[in-house]
């Protein structure tokens, strides 16, 4: 702590024995004003890494200023309550305040400003159009899990936002990025500074990583499992599911049948934000209990010492599982996890398949996300967004431009383009003779539904679920055809009967009846990485062991991949011919499937992770092992409208293909997947030889 002043490092350290090295190593650079970004895993301390230093830098400013000097911004509001609690004290051991700006809190509303405040995108945009007066002292930017942002709408339209802040501040800012997972620092800052250099400091000796693998053929071998790991020891297990139905599922399935009784606890983003915290606090203090979580409990909430981390089929991405596996076993010098195999999850030698694969990209280090992309359609939502700002005053369309000079994609021809679309939608009105622009009725209708601020896919409306007038959380109102008075739901791991129905909200009481009903969400099952599929392919060629199975068909899988390893090579294309029409197994992932299908002109096919089906014959040894040859047959296959924002929906249509074939353009495994596979020998396989590959 020798560069720290030393009450800055009693606040933030006192209760330390000594500091982490990622926390050195980032005091002196931050204290330095640079940009810096700080890589190591949850629970790491990476909080009080950039905390005590900024503090330190700025305390002075903090308390002559009449506004924030720091600001926090965090993906999620979970997240930004969570840290004000864990920041709170040391900042008032040193006379300073933090507060909370969100859709849920307005801390900005008090005579006294805080010193620090703690924000998300959206609300950072909301105060940049209303002229937040308290913003304009700030000085540093903390950007947490920035990770989970970068290539992503609202992580472009946060970058468009530091430009916005820094031109409203009239100073350049100091940004820390943070995050447990990260393949390519310089990639990342290229996305949010384009131009700016970080230093970068990285944890190093990650903790070894102990896994096992247990296949279950049902939810009462699950049961079992848990109450082997919790017998006679105070356990605390963090059980991942991938979707919200799974984990009421899961829920209702061990509460009560398990060795933990009532504590076992349900989270996922269908919950009330009081319910949330309410489980959180619970199962922090409960000396023994499983909290069965979506991606909700992926990030840094404080939810106390976990012992054992599980999860309950493949995350789909060596990013998420690295961020889920990092929750655990804080207190030894490993890290622990239980990997389920489910027949939930289709078939089970894949399955496990999966995890060792995911498994082996990180041991090996074959960590890697696509370099920057080109944004478009969060660049549309930044220039309505500006224009509102203007107060209903014209906008110069050179001034519209030089806000996304740093970004090479954004040129002043591709803004007037969109100038142009938003004007025939009535976003945008145009000035009758001078080049400037101002709002349009439709922009203000935007503003008026609170539609303009959030860069995320359009979804369907939600209604609330009451139990006594407390609300228990929402879901998709599509469920409203479903239900009807008496009928019995599962949500959130108990029994719920239905006991009056409205358009906007339905009322449940408790019950112990097994319920009928299975609650459906919004929302579909993320495709794996493709660079995962991939391994799966190297694992097989290299003859994977599967000896960390522990419980289930380890012997099985072990034959299975035996008999596989002289079929399944880096060099050959393994087919199958049967009466549906051709199998061919090209662990080339589903995206790629679909476009090697739609290059050969298939009329019918079948696109999986792992094998394509046809009708017809294809001649891989045509195939273009250049992806930007197969660029406007990718665009075909890339565009998902249900995962479209509202904005990428106003976006010319030139615009939004580019935007799609980006994604293509830049992710390493295609173009590494296509030429393996115009070089690769296609070789008539028995089915019997390969069956555990075929598609269920």
């Amino acid at each position: 702590m020798s560069n720290l002043s030393q009450n800055i490092g009693r606040a933030f350290y006192g209760s330390f024995r000594e500091l982490r090295d990622v926390q050195r190593e980032a005091t002196t650079p931050i204290l330095d004003g640079l940009d810096v970004i700080v890589l190591s895993a949850t629970g790491s301390g990476k909080t009080e890494a950039v905390l005590a230093p900024l503090v330190d830098r700025y305390i002075s400013l903090m308390r002559s200023a009449r506004g924030c000097t720091v600001l926090y911004v965090s993906p999620t509001r979970a997240l930004a309550n969570d840290l004000l609690r864990r920041v709170e004290l040391p900042l008032d051991r040193l006379g300073l305040s933090v507060g909370i700006r969100h859709g849920e809190r307005n801390d900005l509303s008090r005579a006294s400003k805080p010193n620090i405040l703690i924000t998300t995108p959206e609300s950072l945009d909301v105060m940049l159009v209303s002229h937040e007066p308290s913003i304009l002292d700030v000085r540093a930017v903390v950007l947490d899990e920035i990770h989970l942002t970068y290539n992503t709408q609202r992580g472009f339209q946060l970058a468009v936002l530091l430009r916005r802040l820094e031109a409203a501040a009239g100073r350049l800012l100091q940004v820390i990025g943070l995050s447990a997972t990260v393949a390519d620092a310089d990639n990342i800052w290229h996305f949010f500074r384009p131009a700016n250099q970080p230093v970068v400091v990285r944890a190093e000796g990650a903790k070894p990583l102990d896994y096992r693998i247990a296949h279950l053929q049902n939810h009462s071998e699950l049961a079992g499992l848990i109450d082997v790991l919790a017998q006679g020891r105070d356990a605390k297990i963090l059980l991942f599911a991938n979707s919200r139905r799974e984990c009421d599922r899961l829920g209702a399935a061990l509460r009560d049948n398990t060795i933990l009784g009532g504590d076992v606890f349900i989270h996922h983003s269908s919950l009330a934000c009081d319910a949330r915290l309410e489980v959180e606090k619970r199962f922090q203090q409960a000396p023994k209990a499983i909290c069965i979580a979506t991606s909700t409990l992926e990030l840094g909430i404080d939810i106390g010492d976990i012992d054992l981390v599980m999860l309950y089929g493949s995350p789909g991405g060596w990013e998420s599982l690295l961020q889920r596996v990092g929750r655990g076993n804080r207190r030894s010098d490993k890290t622990n996890v239980v990997c389920l195999v489910s027949p939930e999850h289709g078939n089970p030698f894949l399955g496990a398949l999966g995890f060792e694969a995911l498994l082996s990209q990180i041991s090996e280090g074959r960590l890697e996300r696509e370099s920057p992309l080109e944004v478009y359609g969060a660049a549309i939502q930044q220039v309505l967004s500006t224009l509102l700002e203007s107060n209903g005053s014209y906008y110069r369309i050179a001034d519209l431009a030089s806000l996304f000079a740093p970004w090479p994609h954004l040129v002043r021809m591709t803004i007037e383009s969109m100038l142009a679309a938003l004007t025939l939608t009535g976003h945008v009105r145009p000035h009758g003779f001078q080049n400037r622009c101002g709002a349009g009725d439709e922009l203000h209708r935007l503003r008026d539904l609170s539609l303009i601020w959030g860069n995320f896919p359009t979804r369907t409306r939600d209604v609330k679920l009451l139990s006594r007038g407390r609300e228990l959380g929402a879901i998709p109102s599509i469920n409203l055809l479903r239900l009807r008075p008496g009928i019995i739901i599962s949500f959130a791991g108990r029994q719920w009967r239905v006991s009056k129905l409205g358009p906007r909200a339905v009322d449940l009481e408790r019950t112990t009846e097994g319920s009928t009903l299975e609650i459906g969400y919004s929302g579909s099952k993320a495709p794996l990485d493709p660079a995962n599929v991939e391994e799966m392919l190297r694992l097989l060629e290299a003859g994977v062991s599967f000896r960390k199975i522990t419980m289930g068909s380890g012997d099985q899988f072990r034959e299975v991949a035996g008999r596989l390893r002289q079929y399944v090579r880096w060099d050959q294309i393994p087919m199958v011919r049967n009466p549906e029409g051709y199998y061919y197994f090209t662990f080339a992932g589903k995206v790629l499937n679909s476009v090697i299908a739609r290059w050969a002109r298939l009329a019918s096919f079948d696109a999986g992770e792992i094998a394509l089906r046809t009708e017809d014959p294809i001649d891989f040894s045509q195939l273009p092992a250049d992806p930007y040859k197969l660029h406007s047959v990718a665009s075909q296959v890339m565009q998902v409208p249900e995962n479209l924002t509202l904005f990428q929906g106003l976006l010319p249509a030139d615009l939004i293909e580019r935007e799609l074939v980006d994604i293509w353009l830049k992710t390493p495994v295609f173009a590494r997947s296509l030429e393996r596979l115009s070089r690769a020998t296609v070789v008539l396989v028995p089915m019997s030889q390969i069956a555990e590959l075929m598609p269920s």
